[in-house]
């Protein structure tokens, strides 16, 4: 069940990333809605399940909006791992936490990005980018990201009692 949430929820993401959230540009950049899932599912449920979800989530981004296959699923596997790693040490309930982990990495992401498409080819206008590209992005996937993980969050628990009932319903 849970897979088939997750698989739901990043097609849908997909669909909306790339056609009605272009309608909420602000300073030309919209949220990147892929790292508040891979991000939030990190922090809940783990760094193996967040660098499963990095990891698709990467590939659909690869598939339809990147230039080759394996960069962005390699990019999103790598922050859902290293997010991951503190869900054992964090209250789920609090919001604070994934905003920061949310903040810090989209401003990752989006340098890597920088660094791979735009720095190796020589352009060199680093400044422009991180003032219009990397940090209104950083701002406003932040602000969107408290409202995601409660979703998230909500739905996670949801997920997780139905699935002690099926295991208690087996014993």
């Amino acid at each position: 069940m849970r897979v088939f949430v997750i698989s739901i929820m990043l097609i849908i993401t997909n669909v909306l990333q790339s056609t009605y959230f272009q309608h909420f540009r602000i300073r030309g950049t919209i949220p990147n809605f892929y790292i508040m899932i891979i991000v939030s599912f990190a922090l809940l449920r783990g760094s193996r399940e967040g660098a499963i979800v990095g990891f698709f989530a990467g590939l659909i981004q690869d598939l339809y909006f990147g230039t080759s296959i394996g960069f962005y699923a390699l990019l999103g596997m790598y922050t859902g791992y290293f997010c991951g790693k503190i869900n054992k040490d964090f209250y789920r309930e609090s919001f604070l936490l994934p905003l920061v982990m949310t903040i810090f990495s989209t401003f990752f992401y989006e340098l890597t990005v920088y660094v791979f498409t735009y720095l190796i080819r020589g352009k060199l206008q680093f400044l422009y980018y991180l003032n219009n590209v990397i940090l209104p992005e950083v701002v406003y996937t932040g602000i969107i990201s408290i409202f995601v993980y409660q979703c998230i969050y909500y739905l996670n628990k949801k997920l997780e009692l139905k699935e002690k009932k099926n295991r208690n319903l087996f014993k």
